[in-house]
């Protein structure tokens, strides 16, 4: 939140980097001020929808509260299937990203799961870890194939011996 300054005057932007993220939106609209048209034909749809969103203050709110709805809902949806069957952190994840588009906050709260992300993903390419996956998956692949045969060995083409081990 800005403080009034002394004078009376508008509040001043607490920081350096407010103050520079306002003199950057006033030479945007500067920029574009006239070709408001053009511009939005070169832009993703989503990105004109939230321009277009934007020019009135009845449906700003509006879409905010869409977004807030939906990357919300998106969340609650994730959570319950982290317990119920579905993908629960890519739901919350891509709730969040909803969130994001709209809220600071929801944008400082995406970053350490972006950065986690970006840590997985790093691990995932490493060559000695996919190496190691591999040779699990291997010996696991083998493990299976030798008690399959085992299995086949023993009891045939049946799935009697393990309807038995069922209390029912």
């Amino acid at each position: 939140m800005t403080a009034p300054r002394p004078d009376g005057d508008d509040p001043a932007p607490e920081t350096r980097l407010e103050r520079l993220e306002d003199e950057a939106e006033e030479a945007a609209e500067r920029l574009v001020e006239g070709f408001e048209g053009t511009v939005d034909r070169v832009l993703p749809p989503h990105v004109r929808a939230r321009a277009w969103a934007r020019r009135r203050r009845s449906t700003h709110v509006l879409w905010q509260a869409g977004v807030l709805i939906l990357g919300f809902g998106l969340v609650f949806a994730g959570i319950a299937m982290l317990v119920l069957p579905g993908p629960g952190w890519a739901a919350i994840i891509l709730g969040l990203i909803v969130l994001a588009s709209e809220y600071a906050w929801a944008r400082r709260l995406l970053d350490p799961v972006k950065r986690w992300a970006q840590r997985a993903a790093d691990a995932a390419l490493d060559p000695r870890v996919r190496r190691r996956n591999l040779a699990i998956a291997a010996v696991l692949v083998v493990i299976a194939a030798v008690a399959l045969a085992w299995y086949l060995v023993a009891y045939g083409w049946t799935v009697q011996p393990v309807l038995d081990l069922w209390p029912w």
